[in-house]
């Protein structure tokens, strides 16, 4: 039910917006069942952050944002350098993230920028492995960016705290 709910938001926000980007198919994309994704630049810098994230290279995650970016993680608001700082801990303790399976990662395109001059929307659904000591616990992770000239000026993460605190409280 949440996937075919899923698949009709995607479908949605995909014939509302002006899109000036390729677009490929389940012929080309099959694990995306049936659902049709954009490719763009946008979409592989977005991938790439969370990538450098499982290898936790901050500075080249950091090379994708601005100076002023603001990360909404779990509603609080953190400017780009405070949010990678809480990273440091988790490796520290251990903890080492994976991303599972493939994740279901779109562009919107909007044909009016909005009134910070934002037209490209970046929208990723993932789940994200917390492992430590031979064991393993999943999260779902939903990220929605906002991309200008190639750099992250906005981002909201939402996910499930629960198995990381777990996984950073385990001996």
């Amino acid at each position: 039910m949440k996937k075919m709910l899923l698949s009709t938001v995607i479908a949605l926000s995909l014939f509302a917006c002006k899109s000036e980007t390729k677009e490929t198919t389940n012929a080309a994309n099959p694990d995306q069942d049936g659902i049709t994704i954009s490719k763009s630049a946008n979409i592989d810098i977005v991938k790439e952050i969370n990538e450098d994230l499982v290898a936790f290279d901050f500075v080249k995650i950091r090379s994708h944002y601005t100076d002023s970016t603001k990360v909404h993680d779990n509603l609080n608001i953190q400017q780009i350098d405070t949010n990678l700082a809480m990273f440091t801990p988790m490796k520290n303790a251990g903890l080492k993230f994976s991303i599972e399976g493939k994740p279901l990662v779109f562009e919107i395109v909007n044909a009016k920028a909005d009134e910070k001059g934002i037209t490209n929307y970046v929208d990723t659904y993932y789940t994200l492995g917390v492992n430590k000591g031979g064991v393993k616990k999943l999260c779902i992770l939903n990220q929605v960016f906002a991309m200008k000239d190639g750099k992250v000026m906005e981002e909201w993460d939402t996910y499930d705290t629960a198995p990381i605190m777990e996984m950073m409280t385990k001996k």
